[in-house]
């Protein structure tokens, strides 16, 4: 691993630089999105489809864009971990199983909000098949995804003990 390193060290450096840009950008979207969303006065009609627009706004910038950006930059600080032998590891490396544990919990709470949501505004206009094929659609690989996430804050959690201890033996 140590020579994978030395050869590719350009190009982790490199990737860590993006994966930080990348991720406070995110950050920075969510902000501003806020901001302004807030400033407008809450744009609606506040009709039937406003609590569904309201939780969409916010299921968008919390999974999308903040807890995203937050798991770019845990990953733009494990890669400056891999490559830089004097860099300590930051709160968000050392907490990063937590941010991954939350963000696959946020997925999967989101997609079934999300069908709970649909199924009460459009009940009129659904079947079962259809029903079914929602959940399937949206449910299912919502949960894939959330315990792709969960297995990757596992990893994260062994994985940076074993690099620590590397180190000192080298």
């Amino acid at each position: 691993m140590n020579e994978f390193i030395e050869k590719n060290r350009g190009l982790l450096r490199f990737y860590c630089i993006a994966a930080r840009i990348i991720g406070w950008v995110f950050l920075i979207v969510a902000l501003v999105t806020v901001v302004v969303w807030v400033l407008s006065g809450f744009p609606g009609d506040g009709g039937r489809y406003q609590s569904y627009r309201i939780y969409s706004l916010c299921e968008r910038l919390t999974l999308n864009f903040a807890l995203f950006g937050l798991v770019v930059l845990g990953l733009a600080q494990f890669i400056r971990y891999l490559y830089d032998n004097d860099y300590q590891p930051g709160w968000l490396l050392c907490h990063g199983d937590k941010v991954l544990y939350l963000y696959a919990a946020a997925l999967i709470a989101s997609s079934v909000l999300y069908f709970f949501f649909r199924t009460a505004v459009f009940t009129n206009t659904l079947t079962v098949s259809l029903l079914f094929s929602h959940f399937l659609a949206g449910v299912l690989p919502a949960v894939a995804r959330g315990l792709i996430f969960a297995g990757l804050g596992q990893v994260l959690r062994r994985i940076v003990p074993i690099i620590e201890e590397s180190r000192t033996l080298v």
